[in-house]
């Protein structure tokens, strides 16, 4: 009888290591997935069938600016590199506190409560949902804020679980350092003395957390839509009733508008573009940038976001895309980007500002980067 419940406890565990590793490679799967799942082709048939159903189709949206490099305000254009730091810095604690665990499990020296875990009972799982937001704000895709949400209610149930394991463990050394030691922060939020517990009941501990797990959908989808907004209001752009042109690179709206008029003057470009059946989704850039989620010429490995500072400001490409509308809505302007199902490239035409002239005139090739593939529209 007793060996059974060694057997059971040693078991516990065991199968915890294993599901939390499984849940870090799902995570990662999902959060950082966008950059490998579309060069391995895995992840576009889930991002299709949500494109193409009404209701699913914003799981696919970002609602951060991805292929725009610079807009009209600073947070947003930084959010590249905070999440950068946040994912780089959740991933090293991370390393720092799986270090200390395995050197006290060979070295035989019990419950883990120095160094990180002394300020805090889980770092691991408070590194990754710190790498996990970095990774959020680098792919800001809405499923992925969702799957984020998800990650942390499993991070908190999987603590629990440990925290039991440990007190079965190590008894009352580990239940005087859990009454010590916060849980996640080191800190406590600003105006909540102490959060409420959980009931005892494990229904009514279900329905508690699911009603959380929904309202912290909820509460994060209306900051994501108030952030989409800021953002689409963030881009230099220029709307009519047919088109939305927007420019990669902060412009001035009279320059903007000199350079659409200049491409669409030229008497081969308007040819191509004014038989088109629908609205077009234009896209300016200097004419050393690339952008990858953009349908264009010379995207190749290591340079589909190139975008140096020092370029030719009197220089620029735009790249005219045929904007196939969700359901067959009519939208205009602002409405255009949000509401687009599947883009076509029409053609990418060079224009010099000094000689106020189109320059070059290309077809886009037949097949490119992210082609029938869902990325960002902006």
């Amino acid at each position: 009888m007793i060996t059974k419940k060694k057997n059971a406890a040693t078991k516990k565990p065991l199968w915890g290591v294993v599901l939390f590793y499984l849940l870090i490679a799902f995570e990662i799967f999902y959060m950082a997935g966008p950059f490998a799942i579309y060069f391995y082709g895995i992840y576009n048939p889930i991002l299709n069938f949500f494109n193409q159903s009404p209701i699913l189709s914003i799981l696919n949206r970002f609602f951060l600016p991805h292929a725009a490099r610079e807009t009209s305000i600073a947070f947003i254009n930084a959010h590249n590199y905070a999440g950068t730091i946040l994912a780089v810095s959740g991933f090293a604690v991370f390393c720092i506190g799986a270090c200390q665990i395995y050197y006290s499990k060979f070295a035989r020296k019990g419950a883990v409560t120095g160094g990180i875990y002394n300020f805090i009972r889980h770092p691991q799982y408070t590194s990754f949902a710190i790498c996990g937001l970095g990774l959020l704000i680098l792919w800001p895709r809405y499923i992925n804020l969702f799957m984020y949400i998800t990650m942390l209610f499993v991070y908190y149930l999987l603590a629990k679980a440990e925290e039991r394991e440990c007190i079965e463990k190590f008894g009352e050394t580990y239940v005087t350092y859990k009454n010590k030691t916060k849980m996640f922060l080191p800190f406590k939020f600003p105006f909540i003395k102490k959060l409420p517990s959980l009931p005892e009941s494990k229904s009514k501990k279900f329905l508690v957390l699911l009603c959380m797990y929904i309202s912290s959908f909820i509460i994060a989808f209306g900051i994501a839509r108030s952030v989409n907004n800021l953002a689409i209001s963030s881009l230099y752009a220029i709307y009519t009733e047919e088109t939305a042109t927007i420019s990669l690179c902060e412009i001035e709206s009279d320059k903007l508008a000199q350079i659409i008029s200049i491409a669409t003057s030229d008497d081969e470009v308007n040819a191509k573009i004014r038989d088109i059946d629908g609205k077009l989704l234009n896209y300016v850039l200097p004419a050393e940038w690339y952008a990858a989620e953009v349908p264009m010429n010379g995207v190749v490995y290591r340079a589909g976001h190139l975008s140096p500072s020092d370029y030719d400001d009197t220089l620029y490409k735009i790249i005219f895309t045929s904007a196939e509308i969700r359901g067959d809505r009519n939208v205009a302007g602002k409405e255009i980007l949000t509401n687009v199902l599947e883009r076509e490239p029409i053609v990418e035409v060079w224009v010099d500002l000094r000689e106020r002239s189109v320059i070059q005139i290309l077809d886009i090739p037949e097949v490119y980067k992210y082609q029938n593939i869902p990325v960002a529209v902006f």
